[in-house]
């Protein structure tokens, strides 16, 4: 019996890919290649994706413009927040009026659990930002970045990083 049961759960987990990956593309303006959307996905409707991007539950709000690279991999609970309200408008504590920040996120890039990418920000090729981490400024490439806000702490072994990348061993 409990063969049947895995059987009977991997086809329910291959239908709630292709519901999640079709639903959440209807909002993507331009792809590579069809994404990995594994859970329940958000995207704005100004979000560009490079190919092989994996998703396990994203949220992209605002009008700001989303450009993520290939390679892209990202923990449950990630959020890209791209417009913020304008406290130097004609109201208090802020008027009507939105500003939209763009992010750039470049190829291979790793986001942990419940990172958070405030607009304005580029994170460069290769980076991985920890768990829990708040985004606020820019991320260079190959950087390790983690904490509230984000500060690099370390960077990755850049000969072999480009080894891998030479031979094209993507996950």
């Amino acid at each position: 019996m409990s063969v049947l049961l895995k059987y009977l759960h991997s086809i329910k987990r291959k239908f709630q890919k292709y519901y999640y990956t079709k639903r959440a593309v209807r909002n993507i303006v331009s792809y590579k290649q069809l994404p990995n959307v594994n859970f329940k996905c958000r995207f704005n409707r100004n979000t560009h994706l490079g190919s092989n991007c994996h998703f396990n539950g994203m949220n992209i709000s605002g009008g700001g413009k989303v450009v993520i690279g290939d390679n892209f991999h990202s923990g449950p609970e990630c959020m890209m927040i791209t417009q913020n309200h304008n406290i130097n408008g004609k109201a208090l504590p802020y008027d009507n009026t939105y500003i939209h920040k763009n992010v750039e996120i470049g190829d291979n890039v790793w986001l942990g659990s419940r990172v958070i990418i405030l607009g304005g920000v580029t994170i460069g090729e290769g980076a991985v930002i920890q768990a829990g981490s708040v985004v606020v400024s820019d991320i260079p490439p190959l950087s390790i970045a983690g904490g509230h806000p984000a500060a690099v702490f370390s960077k990755r072994d850049s000969e072999h990083y480009y080894k891998l990348k030479k031979q094209g061993l993507f996950n």
